[in-house]
């Protein structure tokens, strides 16, 4: 009983956003393919753990915090993870005919990301418990949502705006950024620990510095999803 609430309390809150993204959107999106969106950001975890597996195995040789810090966060984590979540948007969601307005890139970038975000959420929950989970449900798995829905509003304005074609790619490039910022500070601290009064200040100065770029990628989905929606709201007047 305790492992099944245990693995409840990792999935809850990627299904309370997946929720809150379906909502938003005035045109629901086919939950068939909204499923095999979710279903294929859980499989990406396979391809992202080969590649960053033998580049995790470098990372050990590796003694300065900061150095390793960076290494961890972008070629172990923000490009594998980013990338693999990105084929899934422009592979199957983007290509899907359902995919027929800007508003549909933040949904499926939303669902895809959040699929990646569930397997991996019951996998350290699993190992370190309750704290971690709800750690992890105010931390990481917004974070995943929101970087899914930026990357997916990108991927939206390129495939409707004739003059926005490198939108896509672009969305790619910010999604790595942002998730790098978000991690490299908290792999820092972990690597610096607080066994001294300068390491325990440092390491909150970084874990503030983290949760300010949750922060930043909360209130750009909010204001994307704004946005959009009043697009929508536009688009579904009558004309006089």
């Amino acid at each position: 009983m305790t492992i099944v609430l245990t693995i409840l309390s990792a999935v809850i809150p990627s299904l309370l956003l997946l929720r809150y993204f379906y909502k938003r959107d005035l045109n629901p999106e086919p939950r068939g393919v909204l499923i095999k969106t979710f279903l294929l950001g859980i499989l990406i975890v396979v391809p992202v753990i080969i590649v960053a597996w033998p580049l995790w195995l470098l990372n050990s040789r590796l003694d300065h915090p900061m150095l390793a810090g960076l290494y961890t966060a972008l070629l172990c984590a923000a490009i594998p993870e980013e990338f693999f979540k990105f084929l899934v948007i422009t592979r199957y969601s983007a290509r899907n005919p359902a995919f027929d307005e800007p508003m549909d890139g933040v949904v499926y970038g939303a669902t895809a990301s959040l699929g990646f975000a569930t397997l991996e959420n019951i996998l350290y929950v699993v190992r370190g418990g309750w704290m971690v989970a709800v750690a992890r449900a105010l931390t990481a798995v917004p974070c995943h949502a929101c970087l899914g829905a930026i990357l997916g509003y990108y991927v939206g304005q390129g495939r409707f705006n004739a003059d926005k074609k490198g939108s896509v790619r672009l969305g790619l490039l910010v999604a790595i950024v942002l998730h790098g910022l978000y991690d490299f500070p908290l792999l820092v601290m972990i690597r610096l620990g607080s066994d001294s009064p300068a390491n325990w200040a440092l390491s909150w100065g970084l874990f503030v510095s983290s949760m300010a770029v949750l922060g930043v990628e909360i209130m750009w989905t909010r204001r994307i999803v704004k946005r959009l929606r009043r697009q929508q709201v536009q688009a579904d007047e009558p004309i006089d």
